[in-house]
């Protein structure tokens, strides 16, 4: 028998791709391992300087600027701002030393920016794109490295650091967090649709994963297998005793691999399938100050994003833009106990009631002096009963007027043979309040802004990103590709206040210029009357910029 021939595996540092090029003596001092910040700290990071990689005779710095590059060097010069003691801390001091956490950092998100998610992608992208190279310093992990440097940093990534990074992106586009528009969406879930379970089927599943479990004690898949069905079960007998409660027919369902993900519609009329909610708070320059995901709603998640974006900012939110889908009593409630001016409609346009085949209630008008209804016909509904508050119910008040025979729009009101029924709890005072200030112009023009501001943060997720559906399962993990997502995002909106800067400085430069040479107008006529003239100028004028 042939014996199989021994490797021996290089345990060096991993350097950047091009550490072979120059053998001077600054060059082999990059490649050594960099110590973190604190001088008693005796973590070493693996950190090249991208300032040694060159293209031929061509260093990196001047082909990219050559190139016409810049996103590389805002993005580098953007992390080298933010303190990395909280992902260092993590590592031992013993051992091999690792990559740096800002490169890693570097290059999962400037590969987010590029529309790359996937870990093998990214690993490829590392070794060919010379603008990667700049912000990770030349470095080249594979994707196991880049997973686990992903999970070990998970709580940082979307806390901490995505608020110290976006008060620098604060700076660079001069926003702040005074006014805030506020927007979800529905993005598709890492799970198949078609495995979905009712609670009868995930209740077999349980118990054939507890039998198996029973007979093979050590095992770990059939625990695994077996937590997996405890937690589908869990999920959908919530959910139904949810529904129930809620008055809905029908049963619930569950995927069996991923039970927090829920069934609902999607947006773009791509039917109905697993997803999550996720939700931002966005400012003027459209810099994401807040996030939030929840498997169903996302009001609730209100209130977790104005604590965030008062952790970013230091200060509290003045006003906050939403749409219809925000107008409920918890939204109102929050905004009244933090001192937020509140604009959000009812319905679709401010002012009007949400669109329906019958009336709403916001159809009705209240005459409080009088303590009465009146409907669309000018029919007077009187108060007819109250019911205390309980744990199942709210405090409220029941208005109505008998049966409504005989009026023309019963059939766009009511089907009760005993007349339509009004509803009035606590809150309503404070709604019909929020429905008079956005009928006012000053607060439809104020309104008309949160389109602008929140609406191009979804799209730009979706068609630049790719974020159409998550790739990670459960909702911790959801939390944090959502949360890499937006950190990519917001440093794409400090590249472009960065080159909107470059482009105000050329103009103004260009017009300085041209106010300089004014006088030659005086003297000689206008030079733009002289074709020769005018071409002289402007390519002193272009050059000189």
């Amino acid at each position: 028998m042939t014996t199989r021939p021994q490797i021996k595996i290089n345990t060096a540092p991993q350097l950047d791709i091009f550490s072979g090029v120059d053998s001077s003596p600054d060059h082999k001092k990059q490649d050594k391992s960099k110590r973190s910040g604190n001088k008693t700290d005796k973590r070493r990071f693996v950190a090249p300087d991208p300032s040694a990689i060159t293209l031929g005779n061509t260093n990196l710095k001047e082909h990219l600027e050559l190139t016409g590059q810049k996103t590389p060097f805002t993005v580098a010069s953007l992390l080298d701002e933010q303190d990395w003691s909280d992902f260092e801390h993590r590592y031992a001091s013993e051992g091999r030393p690792p990559y740096s956490p800002r490169n890693m950092m570097g290059l999962i998100l400037y590969g987010i920016m590029q529309g790359i998610t996937s870990l093998r992608t990214l690993e490829r992208l590392a070794r060919v794109d010379l603008g990667c190279m700049w912000v990770t310093g030349g470095i080249f992990p594979d994707h196991a490295i880049i997973g686990r440097f992903i999970n070990m940093h998970s709580e940082s990534m979307t806390g901490p650091f995505f608020e110290s990074l976006t008060r620098t992106v604060l700076k660079k586009t001069d926003s702040d967090g005074s006014c805030l528009a506020g927007d979800g969406t529905v993005i598709e879930a890492a799970c198949s649709s078609y495995n979905l379970m009712k609670q009868e089927a995930a209740q077999q599943a349980h118990e054939a994963a507890q039998n198996q479990a029973d007979n093979h004690p050590d095992c770990p898949e059939s625990k695994k297998n077996l937590e997996m069905t405890s937690s589908a079960l869990e999920a959908v007998v919530e959910r139904n005793a949810k529904r129930k409660k809620n008055g809905k027919s029908g049963n619930a369902v569950v995927s069996p691999t991923e039970p927090e993900a829920v069934v609902q519609k999607m947006k773009r009329g791509r039917g109905y399938t697993t997803g999550y909610k996720p939700s931002v708070l966005a400012n003027s320059k459209r810099v994401v100050l807040a996030q939030a995901v929840d498997p169903t709603n996302e009001t609730t998640v209100v209130s977790p994003m104005l604590d965030q974006s008062m952790q970013v900012t230091d200060k509290p939110v003045d006003e906050m833009l939403l749409d219809a889908g925000y107008f409920n009593d918890e939204v109102i409630a929050t905004s009244l106990e933090r001192d937020i001016s509140l604009l959000c409609p009812e319905g679709k346009e401010p002012g009007k009631p949400k669109e329906s085949a019958k009336f709403q209630k916001g159809h009705f008008y209240y005459d409080e002096t009088n303590d009465v209804y009146r409907c669309p016909v000018g029919k007077e509904l009187v108060l007819i009963g109250q019911v205390k508050g309980s744990t199942r119910t709210k405090e409220q008040k029941i208005y109505g007027n008998g049966p409504c025979e005989g009026c023309l729009l019963k059939d766009q009101c009511t089907s009760n043979k005993k007349g339509r029924r009004i509803k009035r709890y606590a809150m309503d005072d404070t709604k019909d309040a929020l429905r008079q200030v956005m009928q006012h112009p000053k607060a439809k023009k104020s309104f008309s802004k949160r389109k602008a501001m929140v609406e191009p943060v979804f799209a730009y997720l979706r068609d630049i990103q790719g974020l159409n559906r998550f790739r990670r399962r459960g909702l911790e993990k959801v939390k944090l590709e959502f949360g890499l997502h937006l950190l990519a995002y917001n440093l794409r909106r400090a590249v472009k206040a960065s080159l909107y800067a470059i482009l105000r400085y050329n103009r103004m430069i260009l017009w300085l210029h041209f106010e300089r040479y004014r006088p030659f107008e005086r003297k000689w006529g206008s030079w733009e009357r002289d074709p020769v003239k005018r071409h002289s100028l402007q390519r002193k004028v272009l050059h000189w910029v």
